[in-house]
């Protein structure tokens, strides 16, 4: 299950020793960059959206690996409180996202919620820890980020309030470093078992890139001549594997069966099982199509030799 997410490194970039009137400065913070979307684009087809809301938040992106109350149920209800802790970014908790109207997402529109899982600027103009992979979800097509929005509405609202405690360097980050982020991709590519279609739910939507690329630098950012080589992330309970096309330390020998069998089982074509982290579970849901989209996309990157060692007991 996605119970961690790679935080870029900020430590690197401010010192504590800020003055206290920076630090005043710094509380009043805000995003503010990013227009609300205009989801009223003449021909958007807006049937099925609640279903295809869930499909995406349950089965996809399974945004309850970090939102659920109960991680190891991401499944369950969406009320957050799952808590990311470094010296970096101090203590910021998943955020609940049913609709309750104290503590959740209840007076929130469908657009702002569009534009926070876009762009990270919330509804008050404020920056989201990067914790929240809107640097990936940036490229979510209008209609795909509108279902998720009306998925969520519809839920039943719990409540539950959350709170974090940002550190200073987040906070001094989010004023000289982080922004709100522009969308990327206004419309999906024709859905099919396409390599097209699937680029775009490995990097928008199902956060593979997320966990499986290498991140480096002093901001610890996704290393994109890697895409998908895999990483041994101390972020992470166990190594994403490198899953480009090479024979050797990658899926280069699979089959496009065996890719779409290791997802339904969770056992991989030597017969390992996969590391609980990876949330099979919920992405054996996914149709035959969308799976073998992605396998396609993927055989279309360049190989990259990296051996992503297993670490012991996973």
């Amino acid at each position: 299950m996605r119970t961690n997410r790679s935080i870029p490194h900020l430590g690197c970039l401010m010192m504590r020793g800020v003055a206290a009137a920076t630090l005043l400065c710094l509380s009043a913070c805000g995003g503010g960059n990013v227009p609300l979307p205009d989801l009223t684009a003449a021909g958007m087809d807006t049937t099925g959206l609640v279903a295809r809301g869930k499909y995406i938040v349950r089965s996809v992106a399974v945004c309850g690996g970090c939102h659920a109350a109960d991680p190891r149920d991401p499944d369950g209800p969406l009320s957050g409180g799952l808590a990311f802790h470094n010296w970096r970014i101090g203590t910021i908790r998943a955020a609940n996202i049913t609709p309750d109207t104290a503590t959740g997402i209840g007076t929130w529109t469908e657009a702002e919620l569009v534009r926070v899982i876009r762009s990270g600027e919330t509804r008050t103009g404020h920056l989201l820890a990067p914790v929240m992979p809107y640097e990936w979800f940036r490229g979510m097509s209008d209609r795909d980020a509108l279902a998720v929005a009306r998925y969520l509405k519809t839920r039943p609202p719990v409540r539950n309030e959350v709170k974090d405690r940002p550190d200073l360097a987040l906070r001094a980050a989010k004023l000289f470093v982080l922004h709100p982020l522009q969308p990327t991709t206004p419309v999906a590519p024709p859905a099919g078992p396409t390599a097209k279609y699937g680029r775009y739910l490995a990097t928008s939507v199902a956060l593979c890139a997320d966990c499986h690329t290498p991140r480096g630098g002093l901001e610890h950012a996704p290393e994109m001549n890697r895409l998908f080589a895999g990483t041994d992330s101390k972020d992470f309970p166990a190594n994403p594997s490198n899953i480009t096309p090479d024979s050797a330390t990658g899926i280069g020998r699979w089959t496009e069966a065996e890719f779409v069998r290791t997802i339904r089982t969770g056992t991989d074509p030597a017969g390992r099982k996969l590391h609980p982290f990876m949330p099979w579970p919920q992405l054996r849901r996914m149709v035959d199509n969308d799976l073998i989209a992605i396998y396609r996309y993927l055989r279309t990157l360049k190989p990259i030799e990296h051996d992503v060692p297993m670490r012991e007991g996973t």
